[in-house]
């Protein structure tokens, strides 16, 4: 069975966005609703890691999954390994993405 591996720097935007709308919202109810679609998009990369969109320019090692549409997941595949590389916000530049 594959798992799901995040890198550190995926972790900590993961987290940052989690806390930014805790703060921003004062309820944890939306970072909740992140959280949950989350742990289902890594269900949905498990049963089939290839659902992402091939990200241009990556020499088709890099995917992309969308997350409650505002957020994405990108990731590579490594035999039984998925590899979460970035968590990103799809409002921002996308110009600062480092994957």
């Amino acid at each position: 069975m594959r798992k799901v591996n995040w890198t550190i720097e995926a972790e900590e935007q993961y987290l940052k966005t989690i806390a930014f709308w805790i703060e921003n919202n004062k309820s944890t109810s939306y970072s909740e609703k992140i959280i949950e679609e989350v742990i289902y998009t890594e269900s949905l990369l498990i049963e089939n890691p290839l659902i992402g969109i091939i990200v241009e320019n990556t020499n088709n090692e890099v995917r992309r999954v969308l997350v409650l549409k505002n957020y994405s997941l990108y990731y590579r595949l490594d035999s039984d390994v998925i590899e979460i590389i970035s968590f990103w916000a799809n409002k921002m530049n996308p110009k600062d993405l480092n994957i």
